[in-house]
């Protein structure tokens, strides 16, 4: 069985109604940025690889440290790492991938199509982008390092994405079997409980339908056991182990 672990590299404050679809109030909210790192399998898989200090910078990150630094304190040296899940294209779960010199990167072809296509030059999209990490899509490409597919895909047996858009046009959420039942990486289907629990949108959005049923694909991919991971959210610290500063075991 693998084991799940949500690892922390930084945080920052916004207010509700900056975030949140059709919010009003302006109540402060802490984001904690996150890569998850599986385990047990013949190989550890990265789900995403969070940004570099370039954007801690320009962004006023908390906290932050390298994805890089925070995969090795939890065993797994970051040029061991062979196979990323990248879940969308943002620059906070992308624009790291340096960081990872000899990982493949599995991304969804509407993901790509979206970002190298015609509106995501328009301002609408330009807070999430980080263009030069978005333009080594195709030297990456060319060295046979991005790995391109279409829809649910098995990664390894127990262990599968599922595209689900909305937040983006190629969002991919991560189903893994455990021993505790299957943990749901949400990434940004679910930036927050609040968002899958009471099916609240975020209002970075490229299709709300899509959006919406995301929130019942990862309760039935959850089931029963409710381990589900949302991808911002602190009380992820809360609702499972915190084995060490940074470092939340899932499962």
């Amino acid at each position: 069985m693998y084991e799940v672990y949500a690892l922390k590299y930084g945080e920052r404050d916004t207010t509700a109604c900056q975030f949140f679809y059709r919010e009003s109030s302006h109540e402060p909210i802490t984001l904690h940025y996150f890569v998850w790192l599986i385990l047990g399998g013949p190989q550890p898989i990265l789900v995403d690889t969070g940004f570099r200090d370039d954007d801690a910078r320009a962004r006023h990150i908390r906290n932050y440290v390298s994805p890089a630094a925070v995969v090795e304190r939890a065993g797994v040296k970051a040029d061991a790492v062979q196979t990323a899940l990248i879940t969308h294209l943002h620059y906070d779960h992308w624009a790291g991938h340096s960081l990872f010199p000899a990982a493949e990167f599995w991304i969804q072809r509407d993901e790509v199509a979206f970002w190298t296509g015609p509106f995501a030059r328009y301002d609408a999209f330009s807070a999430s982008q980080n263009v030069g990490a978005l333009t080594n899509l195709v030297p990456l490409n060319y060295a046979g390092r991005i790995k391109i597919f279409d829809g649910d895909h098995e990664v390894l047996p127990g262990l599968r994405v599922h595209r689900v858009g909305g937040h983006t046009a190629g969002l991919q959420i991560v189903s893994v079997q455990t021993a505790r039942g299957t943990v749901v990486l949400t990434s940004d289907a679910s930036h927050f409980y609040r968002n899958v629990e009471t099916r609240q949108p975020v209002q970075i959005i490229t299709s709300l339908p899509e959006m919406l049923a995301a929130f019942e694909t990862i309760h039935d991919l959850a089931g029963d056991a409710k381990l589900i991971v949302a991808g911002h959210d602190p009380q992820v610290s809360d609702r499972f182990k915190e084995v060490e500063p940074g470092i939340v075991k899932i499962a």
